[in-house]
């Protein structure tokens, strides 16, 4: 029995020489068109959109104070799921591993489909076919075919119809013989025209617009800087935020430039809830040298922040400091007539020019039921009396007491610390022009539509119209209708 026949390098057994070679060819290239067309379908793009919704979603809940992650494995790291909470970075969601993959396949996703289509879009916008074969005609919705009368048959009459018919409409028809084209002569006369070719490009203007903008969100997700800090307010100072390792772990990250808070306003509603709060900041240059220059103010509140250098200060939040509230305290001087008005902290002392000054040493919101009061040390020269001033009463003290000034105590001026988020994006100017691009592309493609039409006559006097609009197909229809009625009623 012969021996079995053995397979060469390169060969399949009972195939060709080099059959093996074609056939990893055929697989490798099956790969990558299916690669292809997986990336340039909706199969992709609307399971990404899902994933994005609910990772956005998932983000407003996962970890919405800003816990460090530090507190996060203190608090819940015993627990089964943590190393899955790990693994997905949720501490810092938006900025994850995984919601970066999101974008980067979003991002690819729309590159394939704008590739894959765009080719087909610029030959219909730019190289038209302007003859009107039977071929073409089968795939044109509207076509109406009209027996011109008289005798012999004109075709450039025919068409030139067709044409005046056109310009009424706002049309620019084109008029030309077969031969003009590179075509056999056949004594024929065409016709072509068209508005709102690059309405074609409305679809992909948009595509360029969430290019931008996702990519001036990967931008920012690799380049950009956020961080928090708490300023006191009267003349507190900051030229650094705190950031966050990967790790949750702060560090501090300097601006360059150095901010302080003038002041900080709470305003309220009638029933003591807050109804907004503001704070007016200076922005300095070379500060607590003798060049110190202030280079910007600006009041900031919720949605107006404050922009310096690419960097933006937004007015987050705010944290009262009770015990650094201050007492507001008036000073009359009963045979001047003169007041005068201080805040003054905690110890704080009000001097006059003859010697006599008073020191805030205690307070208490409710005083034997006579309300809020704060107890007052007087001193002039080696006396020294204490008594109380309240607020409900604020002329008791200077029509009992019988010194030459009386006191009234008008309320603690709250204390507070402004809390500013300050960040950095340096995204930022992509994804404003990619909105902006946005909405120029939806205007296109909602408001414009690409309209052509063609004409045929021959010397047999048939005359061939039709028309296509790629939108708004019963406006056209109206319009093709029109157009076919004018020409009838001329020939």
């Amino acid at each position: 029995m012969p021996a079995p026949a053995q397979a060469l390098p390169g060969k399949l057994p009972g195939g060709p020489a080099g059959s093996t070679d074609a056939a990893l060819r055929r697989r490798d290239q099956g790969f990558v068109d299916a690669l292809w067309e997986f990336f340039a379908s909706l199969r992709l793009t609307i399971p990404l959109m899902f994933l994005l919704a609910a990772a956005c979603t998932l983000g407003t809940f996962a970890n919405p104070e800003n816990r460090p992650f530090s507190e996060i494995q203190q608090a819940v790291g015993h627990q089964a799921w943590f190393p899955i909470y790990l693994f997905f970075e949720l501490n810092d969601l938006f900025h994850s591993w995984w919601f970066l993959l999101l974008l980067v396949l979003l991002v690819m996703n729309l590159a394939a489909c704008t590739i894959e289509r765009l080719p087909r879009i610029f030959k219909i916008a730019l190289r038209p076919d302007k003859v009107l074969s039977d071929r073409l005609l089968k795939g044109i919705r509207h076509s109406e075919r009209i027996r011109m009368r008289g005798k012999p048959a004109d075709p450039a009459h025919a068409v030139g119809l067709v044409a005046g018919a056109l310009r009424a409409r706002g049309f620019k028809p084109e008029v030309f013989r077969a031969e003009a084209v590179g075509l056999p002569h056949d004594g024929a006369v065409y016709l072509f025209a068209e508005r709102g070719r690059f309405s074609r490009f409305g679809v992909w203007v948009v595509h360029l617009s969430l290019f931008t903008i996702l990519g001036g969100a990967l931008v920012g997700r690799l380049l950009g800087k956020e961080g928090i800090i708490n300023v006191p307010m009267g003349g507190g100072t900051f030229d650094y935020i705190f950031m966050k390792t990967a790790d949750g772990l702060p560090y501090r990250e300097p601006l360059g430039f150095t901010v302080r808070v003038d002041d900080f306003r709470l305003k309220r509603y009638v029933n003591g809830n807050p109804r907004s709060f503001e704070s007016d900041l200076t922005v300095l240059e070379n500060a607590n040298t003798p060049r110190q220059k202030e280079v910007l103010k600006q009041m900031i509140y919720v949605g107006e922040p404050l922009q310096y250098h690419g960097w933006t200060i937004y007015q987050a939040s705010y944290q009262a400091a009770p015990e650094r509230d201050r007492v507001k305290l008036v000073v009359k001087n009963l045979r001047t007539g003169a007041r005068e008005i201080a805040q003054l902290a905690h110890d704080g002392k009000v001097e006059e020019a003859d010697g006599v000054s008073f020191q805030v040493i205690n307070y208490t919101a409710t005083y034997n039921d006579l309300g809020p009061a704060i107890q007052v040390v007087r001193r002039e020269g080696q006396k020294e009396s204490t008594f109380w001033v309240f607020e409900r009463y604020p002329d008791l003290d200077a029509d009992n007491r019988g010194d030459r000034y009386g006191l009234a105590f008008e309320g603690l001026v709250p204390f507070y610390f402004t809390g500013l988020q300050v960040a950095r994006d340096p995204g930022y100017p992509f994804w404003l022009a990619g909105c902006c691009i946005l909405f120029v592309g939806l205007g296109i493609a909602f408001y414009t539509s690409h309209r052509r039409l063609w004409a045929r006559a021959s010397p047999s006097g048939e005359l061939v119209v039709a028309g296509v609009a790629h939108k708004n197909q019963g406006a056209f229809e109206q319009v093709f209708r029109e157009l076919t009625a004018a020409v009838r009623s001329a020939g």
